[in-house]
């Protein structure tokens, strides 16, 4: 009885909203239907925090390597390799030269040292460095990896921990500084949103805010809420699609269908 009262109560216009607990419940004039709206707070996803952290430690490793590469490593290799060519010059020419004259014991001195030499070079003869080393080592490693990666990740971080959407008892939403009451919701854009797991609500103002459930826990909610309120046929209040009644039916059917008959072996 008090049931059927508050219910005509809510359809002439007597109570806009009713607290039942944390969550409100609205009668949807235009549609002739209950609303049921409960506070949710959707911030950044943990695993998204650490994924972006291990990036920025793994950028900031790239950046120190390429340093080590481009300052320490390449000049040294160039430097062995340039001496190993000194070396082999004057070692092939007084073999060349012993060939056909004697050498003098200054020559003699000379090319034990050159043969000396060469033999210390452990593996051989250096390759030369190939000319995309220095421009990978700079570019890609310490500045784009090292000097940008790494401070984007951290700022990144730092943007999504102090960022969160807010969807009220009252069905106001506010994020990124962005407040849209509830009866100035205009609608939700749910294109992106089974592809991508983004939708964006637009205000009557011309306001959008764009929730991204990939990176928001709780986001679903908000969103399925909104997408519920305005489209009741097509979304679930946790923003799954609502399924037909013929699938509903089937899927309540199937497990009778496949129980096996009486007499019938498992």
């Amino acid at each position: 009885m008090r049931q059927r009262r508050l219910s005509r109560n809510l359809q002439r216009g007597r109570y806009e909203q009713l607290e039942i607990g944390r969550a409100r419940v609205h009668f949807n004039a235009t549609e002739m239907r209950y609303d049921w709206v409960m506070a949710v707070v959707a911030r950044v996803r943990g695993k998204r925090i650490v994924w972006i952290g291990a990036y920025a430690i793994l950028s900031f490793v790239l950046g120190v390597w390429g340093a080590y590469d481009y300052w320490v490593r390449i000049p040294e290799h160039e430097a062995n390799y340039a001496a190993y060519g000194g070396i082999k010059s004057k070692f092939d020419e007084l073999e060349k030269r012993s060939a056909t004259i004697p050498l003098t014991p200054v020559e003699v001195a000379e090319y034990d040292a050159a043969k000396t030499a060469l033999a210390s070079f452990v593996g051989g003869a250096p390759e030369p460095v190939p000319a995309y080393d220095r421009p990978l080592q700079l570019w890609v490693y310490f500045v784009g990896c090292g000097l940008l990666g790494t401070p984007w990740c951290c700022m990144m971080i730092l943007k999504l921990r102090r960022q969160h959407f807010e969807f009220d008892d009252a069905g106001n939403l506010s994020a990124l500084g962005v407040r849209i009451a509830a009866e100035n919701i205009a609608s939700i854009d749910m294109s992106q949103w089974m592809n991508k797991s983004i939708a964006t609500v637009h205000g009557v103002g011309g306001e959008r805010i764009k929730i991204d459930d990939y990176m928001m826990e709780n986001a679903n909610l908000i969103i399925g809420s909104l997408a519920n309120r305005f489209e009741p046929l097509l979304w679930n209040t946790d923003a799954t699609k609502v399924k037909p009644p013929e699938e509903e039916e089937e899927a309540r059917d199937k497990p009778l269908n496949d129980a096996p008959s009486e007499g019938e072996s498992v």
